[in-house]
């Protein structure tokens, strides 16, 4: 699998640097710059497990005093999500989009499964990017926020 995500990398022109190299797990940091702000993304690969964890943090930490807001909001949005999720850490205000798989000898580590999960990560968390921002600054209620995102990128749930 090690192999499989560098190939990507390669392929896709991305830079990236290796922060992690032991027998039992790799893991790579790289930014990518998106439409609604910059994230730095994670990918994790838990050797023995076969485990593929890929992380997209938001660009900014949630402040103490927003971070149940932002809970709600997430819970909201993870409510509809059919793959991957939002974390929040509430010690610290890191947020994350987490997307992640496991493969084996029957699940190819194909470029193209892990092509599809690594831009998912990018995907969801460009999409909520502004509803974030506009719990955090503009104190938007965390329901309006989801159902602005919600109604405007699928209008088939109205």
């Amino acid at each position: 699998m090690v192999n499989t995500v560098c190939n990507v990398f390669e392929q896709l022109g991305y830079r990236y640097q290796k922060v992690v190299e032991k027998p039992i797990q790799t893991v790579y940091r790289l930014g990518m710059g998106l439409e609604n702000g910059k994230v730095d993304c994670i990918v994790d690969i838990r050797i023995p497990d076969k485990q593929v964890l890929i992380f997209s943090t938001c660009p900014v930490n949630i402040p103490e005093n927003k971070r149940k807001q932002i809970a709600e909001f997430i819970t909201r949005a993870n409510h509809n999500l059919i793959l991957g999720s939002f974390e929040l850490d509430f010690d610290d205000g890191e947020l994350r989009f987490k997307s992640n798989y496991v493969y084996d000898d029957t699940y190819p580590q194909s470029e193209e499964i892990f092509i599809r999960n690594f831009l998912i990560s990018f995907r969801m968390m460009d999409k909520y990017i502004p509803g974030i921002m506009s719990v955090l600054y503009a104190n938007l209620d965390p329901k309006i926020a989801i159902t602005q995102i919600e109604n405007v990128t699928n209008p088939s749930m109205n």
